[in-house]
Parts: structure tokens; C-alpha cells; sequence
């Protein structure tokens, strides 16, 4: 039971990549501005086919560098 614990919270650590519901909710915005987000240039995402994985250290760099600008989102 332990061990899987561990390996569990190994795997969290490690993983960098989060999906597009997991950034809206740290965000705090809807599945469609989120959808709309990862289009925009310099935004910290990549696309596998239908799959969009976005980098979880660079979406709070990003939104550090983006806060107070307008954006036609």
C-alpha cells in the first residue's frame, strides 16, 4: 500500500503537462476562453492531434507576464 502511495506521488511530481480543464480551473475561466487561450501566440501549449497539453510551470509565467493586458480572447 505504501509503495503505491509513492509511486503515485512519484508520478504526480513528475508529470509537467496539464490538460485544458486543469488550467481553466487554475485560471478561473470557462472551457471555451481556455479553447480560445491556447491558440494565441506564446501561449505554453502544444497540440497532439485532438490533444492539447499545456505546460503547467509556464501558464503562471505566461499569466505573470499577460496580467493587465487586453486581449482580444
Amino acid at each position: 500500500m505504501v509503495v503505491m502511495q509513492m509511486q503515485n506521488n512519484i508520478e504526480e511530481t513528475m508529470r509537467f503537462g496539464i490538460s485544458v480543464d486543469e488550467a481553466r480551473k487554475q485560471l478561473g475561466i470557462g472551457r471555451n476562453l481556455m479553447l480560445k487561450l491556447v491558440t494565441v501566440p506564446g501561449f505554453p501549449a502544444i497540440r497532439f492531434k485532438r490533444k492539447i497539453i499545456i505546460n503547467g510551470a509556464k501558464l503562471q509565467e505566461w499569466f505573470d507576464n499577460n496580467y493587465g493586458t487586453y486581449g482580444k480572447y
